[in-house]
């Protein structure tokens, strides 16, 4: 796997936000069931290519799904997207 971005205090905090389910409220921003699973994987810190992977689909697929999720949130970057998801949690 690829390296992680994020530091020790968010990565700790991953298996408790997936196992309580960070998906709460997505839907009320608009975030579908595809998209929401998109943005848990990048908060793992999973690439574009590893994401791609674990949902079958293409590297471009998964780079428009991601400039619809930051367009619709309104957030810069994967980076933001992660902390977004992690505060939601």
């Amino acid at each position: 796997m690829g390296q992680s971005v994020f530091g020790d205090a968010i990565i700790s905090r991953l298996p408790r936000l997936l196992r309580d389910g960070g998906r709460k409220g997505f839907a009320e921003l608009g975030i579908n069931e595809r998209e929401a699973r998109i943005i848990e994987l990048v908060a793992e810190g999973l690439s574009n290519r590893e994401i791609a992977q674990a949902l079958y689909l293409g590297e471009g697929t998964v780079r428009n799904y991601l400039s619809v999720i930051l367009e619709k949130l309104g957030l810069r970057d994967r980076t933001q997207l992660a902390v977004f998801y992690l505060k939601r949690s």
